[in-house]
């Protein structure tokens, strides 16, 4: 029979090892005395993080791993990569029965043979749409991922960061441990002293490599976040905050209040509607303020779309 008058919320079997646990932190990878299937509780748990994990290791090596519904935006599919159909600026990735129009689209290049951009990205009913700078032809793919609010999320980030560039060339190769090259990443500039653009974003073994319009040399930095189906690992990091704002215009940076928000937050912006080509030249977090700089005055016929990453 279990024995259940333990400190903590902590359940044991007649094996000794807890079966069932609570507290404000989960409990770190490798760590002995956890059943397999055990569930942890986290206690308080945050907007954007899931109370309920579950071991996936062994007894003598734990690997808990969210399993049920966030509080506040999880990713709800994700994917790529999606070639292009070419012939148009408008594109359609199909996803019927998987995204809602009140989900939050965000999508990136993982192949590019240019410099074009996306100017929107935008969920509807069974689809994201994009329009680009340019037709992109067939020689690009996609990467995407949709957020939605209180949802049970099919993907999770296993990294997410900010890289100082060496510079050197167009490509800026960020290393990362453990990721994997069926993981998808989506970036922008956190930091610039120019206009340059991001081309493209594509994982391979430990590697993030970030090719930019031009050799970025050591005076950009690239926030930006890797994505993984969920249930196999402890996710990096929580989606804080995330949201849709209508530009107010009058400058090319456009301040966001966001309560809450912290310096160290890794902030992930996309248009989700625009008028023109412009593009996002950063994205920079101070304290309860995210600014989004475009490379011209967004006016007010722009829209952003944002989340802000927060390590577990």
């Amino acid at each position: 029979m279990p024995v259940t008058n333990f400190p903590n919320g902590i359940t044991c079997d007649t094996t000794k090892y807890i079966a069932m646990a609570s507290g404000g932190t989960i409990p770190v990878a490798g760590t002995a005395g956890y059943n397999p299937g055990c569930i942890f509780i986290k206690s308080d748990v945050s907007l954007g993080q899931a109370a309920q994990w579950i071991n996936t290791g062994s007894v003598t090596s734990c690997l808990f791993v969210p399993f049920g519904p966030v509080y506040g935006y999880g990713i709800t599919v994700g994917g790529g990569s999606v070639a292009s159909a070419g012939g148009d600026t408008a594109e359609s990735i199909a996803l019927q029965g998987l995204i809602q129009d009140s989900d939050l689209a965000f999508v990136g290049h993982d192949v590019s043979d240019d410099n074009d951009q996306l100017a929107s990205v935008i969920s509807a009913a069974g689809a994201i749409n994009i329009v680009a700078s340019a037709d992109p032809s067939t020689a690009h793919g996609y990467v995407y991922a949709a957020l939605r609010n209180k949802c049970l999320p099919g993907w999770d980030i296993v990294a997410a960061g900010e890289h100082t560039t060496t510079g050197g060339a167009a490509a800026e190769a960020i290393t990362v441990a453990g990721i994997l090259a069926t993981d998808i990443a989506l970036a922008n500039y956190g930091a610039t002293d120019d206009t340059d653009t991001i081309s493209d974003v594509l994982c391979t073994a430990n590697t993030v490599t970030v090719t930019c319009s031009a050799d970025p040399s050591t005076t950009h930095s690239i926030h930006y976040v890797v994505l993984r189906p969920r249930g196999a690992f402890k996710p990096s990091h929580y989606i804080a905050y995330a949201g849709s704002h209508t530009t107010v215009g009058g400058a090319a940076a456009e301040a966001i209040t966001v309560a809450g928000a912290l310096a160290t937050d890794i902030p992930i912006v996309v248009y989700n509607t625009t008028n023109d080509t412009d593009t996002i030249l950063k994205a920079v977090m101070t304290a309860n303020t995210l600014t989004v700089t475009c490379s011209a005055d967004p006016s007010t016929a722009h829209a952003f779309s944002y989340m802000l990453l927060r390590a577990y």
